[in-house]
């Protein structure tokens, strides 16, 4: 067969594009100003700017963005299983949305980019609940995160994480930088909005990965502010793609990463700052606004007018203050800080009139209603119908409080409306609805042992926060699983907070709530307890239906502890296999614990996030009898 002039071209540039490939393919050192025309892998909301800059969340809900080099790195040499050094510099710049920011991005070493099944919020877009911390994952991360979850042991809402196989960090601290002058770490506030420079090294003879944070103007400090000795042998034994990933919650983030220089073997390549792509609009809340100046002639007539103007202007403003709060008497305004104040047309229109098939659900207090306020935004309405003037004045007073609440496991209040006897609280919507339809129905599926484990921590974070860690402490006052709202994740969100003087007509309460009809932390505290057996055992509190001496989930399960069998009183309908008994066990104690009927004996919230995560250790078992 001839062989044409073609074909030899056609042949030529096949053989140029392979070896451009394989060269490609073992690239080990690169420098990216910008990502335009970069060897970048984009998955998720990620994408590239025009001008360059990488974007891999934007301000939506529920986002995960990753992006990852084209091809994987050699982590280890030919022939050997030891991990070798390495080193990386890149520049990112968080932006906040509206509200609290969320929830951070972290730089991923993967041997993978394979991450189905992968959760948004405080899982970044890398892991779930079944896998978080799994050893066959073989991934290092380093987070910087900005929303603190309890139940994975975050340090704070601003801290940088060294992460190993999930996202609980093996070390943390908070965000911050080392001033060489003062010798001194200064705070540096990750969703600022501005640049950050970060350089992650790793010394593979010393076994030690560094982690050094600064300013985007400000050299890089001599001392690291993460220093952790550790063997990645095991973990970065064979090729891996590096990159980033980034994820929103129900608060969100712009993510952005600006520039990027990795090296194997070697110091990564200086970043040169002068061509770095600009962020859109950047904000800057750590400085003031400066002040405009204006140029005022030293001519007296132009002194005259100026002062002539600004005493009409004080006069006009004065009139305006009078007459606005004539308004607020005259109509009864109630200005509740940062609550939303939505018109009573809005409400309505979102819910169909209130509608009885939007109906969520009815409690002692009030109706809730799923209402269409956007396109994109769905909400929960509760109605609540005051009997007096008295009534409707304190509850929205309280919004003010309760609007400025901020933590992944509660149930945000957006705002609310009223009209004649009637309050509308407008709360986010919480897709997958209350957990007592997961316990005590047919219709949702068996939760996982895994799964209630992790709703338990995330209800009593939530209730922590409620009780100490707010702008003031606030009594939930109806701890029961009807208010407990699990989100697309089977995270555990606690809502209709805020209004302690209601307390629970059904189920177990605390013995002095039967007497003195005061809701206080202890009662919550014995609500979270009985809350906590009736997740465990798949039982309400109180079935009348079952024999005489099993009525009371709370003795039910007392005897179980007393005869030492209290894995047996887990919900039937459970994997027996999926079953963590050291876990198990320590549920139910702590719920003993906090159900006890003496309120001095029952632990403080805090005692508990301690107690489950593990950090602090449950008394003696004598203090778990109940009545002691």
């Amino acid at each position: 067969m001839a062989i044409t002039s073609k074909s030899i071209a056609l042949t030529i540039i096949f053989l140029s594009l392979f070896f451009s490939c394989a060269s490609s393919q073992q690239e080990t050192k690169f420098l990216n100003h910008g990502f335009l025309g970069a060897n970048l892998l984009k998955f998720g909301s990620s994408k590239v700017h025009p001008n360059g800059l990488l974007e891999l969340t934007n301000t939506s809900m529920r986002q995960i963005g990753q992006a990852f080099h084209g091809f994987p790195i050699p982590f280890s040499k030919p022939n050997s299983s030891n991990s070798i050094s390495f080193s990386t510099s890149f520049v990112f710049a968080i932006t906040p949305g509206p509200g609290a920011p969320g929830h951070g991005l972290a730089f991923v070493i993967s041997p993978s980019m394979d991450f189905k099944g992968a959760l948004p919020s405080n899982y970044l877009g890398l892991f779930n609940t079944s896998n978080n911390g799994n050893s066959l994952n073989r991934i290092l991360a380093v987070e910087f995160d900005t929303v603190q979850a309890v139940e994975l042991s975050d340090i704070d809402d601003n801290h940088v994480g060294i992460d190993l196989n999930g996202v609980v960090s093996i070390e943390s601290a908070p965000a911050a930088y080392f001033d060489d002058r003062d010798a001194k770490n200064i705070s540096l506030r990750l969703a600022s909005g501005d640049p950050i420079r970060v350089w992650i090294e790793y010394n593979a003879t010393e076994m030690m990965l560094n982690v050094t944070l600064a300013p985007l103007e400000r050299p890089k400090p001599n001392i690291p502010l993460l220093s952790r000795r550790m063997n990645l042998s095991g973990i970065l034994s064979e090729q891996h793609y590096v990159g980033f990933a980034s994820a929103t919650g129900t608060v969100t983030s712009t993510h952005l990463v600006l520039g990027w220089s990795f090296s194997i073997e070697g110091k990564a390549t200086e970043i040169d700052l002068t061509k770095l792509p600009p962020i859109p609009n950047p904000p800057s809340p750590s400085s003031p606004p400066s002040t405009p100046q204006v140029t005022v002639k030293k001519d007296s007539n132009n002194t005259k007018i100026i002062i002539i103007c600004a005493v009409s202007a004080t006069g006009v403003i004065m009139i305006l203050a009078l007459l606005g709060f004539w308004v607020f008497r005259r109509k009864q305004v109630f200005f509740t800080g940062s609550a939303r104040k939505f018109s009573h047309q809005t409400i309505s229109s979102a819910t169909g009139g209130f509608d009885n098939s939007r109906l969520l659900g009815e409690g002692n207090s009030g109706s809730f209603y799923k209402g269409q306020l956007t396109p994109t935004e769905i909400i929960a309405v509760k109605k609540i119908t005051c009997a007096t003037r008295q009534q409707k004045t304190t509850l929205i007073a309280e919004i003010a409080s309760i609007s400025r609440l901020r933590q992944r496991n509660l149930v945000n209040l957006l705002g609310y409306c009223s009209k004649g006897n009637e309050v509308y609280l407008v709360y986010e919507y919480v897709p997958n609805g209350s957990l007592d339809r997961f316990l005590f129905s047919n219709d949702r599926p068996v939760l996982t042992w895994s799964d209630r484990f992790c709703i338990i921590k995330g209800i009593a974070a939530g209730l922590q926060y409620l009780h100490g860690e707010g702008q003031r402490p606030l009594i939930h006052g109806n701890v029961k699983a009807s208010n407990v709202l699990l989100d697309e994740e089977l995270n555990a969100r606690l809502g209709d907070y805020g209004q302690g003087s209601r307390n629970s007509t059904t189920g177990h309460v605390a013995p002095e709530l039967v007497e003195t009809g005061k809701a206080t932390r202890d009662t919550d505290v014995f609500g979270f307890g009985v809350l906590v057996m009736e997740i465990v055992c798949g039982r309400k509190a109180i079935e009348p239906t079952k024999p005489p001496e099993e009525i009371s989930l709370v003795n039910w399960v007392l005897q179980g502890f007393k005869k030492g069998e209290l894995l047996q009183r887990c919900d039937t309908r459970m994997n027996r296999e999926e079953l963590v008994a050291r876990e198990v066990l320590l549920v139910l104690k702590t719920g003993l614990l906090c159900a006890n009927r003496s309120h001095e004996a029952r632990p403080m919230m805090k005692q508990v996030v301690r107690y489950l995560d593990g950090t602090e250790s449950l008394p003696h078992d004598d203090y778990l009898f109940y009545g002691v």
